[in-house]
């Protein structure tokens, strides 16, 4: 390679690293610098200005703590429920949309409108829509049958089910479409040979269609679990700080907001904050090894 290549390739590099140089320094200073301080406040008892190193006894008190566990039990239910619903409802809905010959565009367009809803805005919605008593709308529907009025996000059993109704509701039309993205990318010669050697439907969607949208299903579940164990600001429009009724909306994200900015106790937040990450991280590595394995 001559001198003067070799100055236009370094010159290319040197542009490069001036173009990335931006979201680099943000990415350092807005997530690994608060990643670090935060797992260097774990270890301290500290209100975030002042504070005493005290080692694991951050950690030790939360594995102690019957709060963080009802917290992480009620974090992990929710997410169990909005994944397994989420995933499973958006994919049909997707597949159902994409076998259509016309009106694509307006399915699309309807099903994405509540995701461009504010969270709070669906939040006082469904405390009207999902209200206990007759004045609900799902309840004075269920009156018709003679059903009485369903405590939606009055009882400790029923809320964190309502929790997860009104997420499905607010979030499906983005991953429908995200779906829809992945299933207009399988060539249509699989379906067309299929169809020729007489398979139905049901079967060209379970051979063809579902095996072809595993990229894409691994990362919907991924971004679905994460989402859903990170979830705090439906909860706290609808349970407050202490996650009512009865703790039963109590987050593990709620858990560290009430600890950092109710109590003051910043690092026993951050130690929930680092053991959060490391059960975000365990369903991150339990679902690669799933579709891997799928793979093979």
């Amino acid at each position: 390679m001559t001198r003067a290549k070799k100055r236009g390739v370094n010159r290319a590099n040197l542009y490069g690293y001036i173009l990335v140089a931006p979201m680099v320094l943000g990415i350092c200073v807005f997530i690994i610098y608060p990643m670090l301080m935060a797992l260097n406040f774990s270890f301290h008892r500290t209100d975030g200005v002042t504070g005493v190193f005290v080692g694991l006894n951050n950690y030790i008190w939360l594995f102690q703590d019957n709060l963080f566990w009802q917290a992480m039990y009620n974090t992990i239910l929710m997410a169990f429920l909005s994944v397994v619903s989420g995933v499973t409802i958006c994919f049909i809905l997707a597949s159902l949309i994409n076998s259509l010959s016309r009106g694509k565009n307006f399915f699309k367009c309807l099903f994405f409108l509540p995701n461009v809803v504010s969270i709070v805005a669906a939040t006082i919605l469904f405390t009207f829509v999902l209200h206990p008593t007759q004045a609900g709308l799902v309840n004075a529907f269920l009156g018709i049958f003679g059903i009485a009025p369903l405590p939606w996000f009055s009882h400790p059993a029923f809320a964190p089910y309502s929790i997860v109704l009104l997420n499905l509701w607010r979030s499906f039309g983005y991953d429908t479409i995200i779906f829809l993205a992945g299933l207009q990318s399988v060539p249509r010669e699989l379906y067309e040979a299929a169809n020729v050697d007489g398979a139905n439907a049901l079967k060209r969607w379970w051979y063809i269609t579902v095996p072809s949208m595993r990229p894409v299903l691994f990362f919907v579940i991924i971004m679905y679990t994460i989402n859903s164990l990170r979830r705090i600001n439906d909860v706290l429009l609808i349970g407050g700080v202490a996650g009512n009724p009865g703790g039963a909306l109590q987050t593990i994200v709620l858990y560290i907001y009430r600890n950092a900015f109710t109590a003051g106790q910043v690092g026993l937040a951050s130690a929930a904050a680092y053991a959060l990450f490391i059960v975000c991280l365990s369903f991150t590595f339990i679902n690669y090894r799933i579709m891997k394995a799928g793979e093979k």
